[in-house]
């Protein structure tokens, strides 16, 4: 009734379904072979208390690097974190812009501002301390209160 072709698909799907099924057995007895090992004991209540210990050194290691990452990020706040440089010509008898301020922040607005005033007869740097985004002990001039706004921001 059935011809030949039918039996050979058949015999064909069940090699095929055999195959497949062998590979996840054979999968599966690695992974337990893996998790057993033939030399060891082959107790599920020992490798879940292993387990559980590496769960434990984990979340220990979890805690430390927590540490480390807030005092990392406490210092990084003291870190120059705001730069802003304007360039000017304060005077009549230069040309072109040779005069800077650049303001050296950090994140509360500490640190300093560095001004070089370039004139024909030198160049004259200077450094004052900026706290919390204000003059510190010395007064800043118009550029400089400008370049240490703009840092701010």
């Amino acid at each position: 009734m059935y011809s030949d072709w039918v039996w050979s698909a058949i015999g064909g799907f069940l090699t095929v379904w055999l195959l497949v099924a062998s590979f996840f057995i054979w999968k599966q007895s690695n992974n337990l072979a893996s998790l057993f090992p033939k030399s060891g004991e082959r107790d599920i209540r020992k490798k879940f208390e292993e387990v559980l210990k590496q769960l434990e050194k984990f979340g220990t290691d979890l805690d430390q690097l927590k540490k480390k990452l807030s005092e990392v990020e406490r210092l990084g706040l003291k870190h120059i974190q705001r730069v802003a440089l304007s360039r000017y010509n304060p005077y009549d008898d230069t040309g072109g812009d040779q005069s800077f301020a650049v303001a050296l922040l950090d994140e509360k607005g500490n640190g300093m501002v560095i001004t070089s005033l370039h004139a024909r007869s030198g160049t004259r740097i200077f450094a004052k301390p900026v706290l919390e985004g204000k003059a510190g002990q010395y007064q800043l001039s118009k550029e400089e209160e400008i370049v240490v706004k703009k840092a701010m921001e």
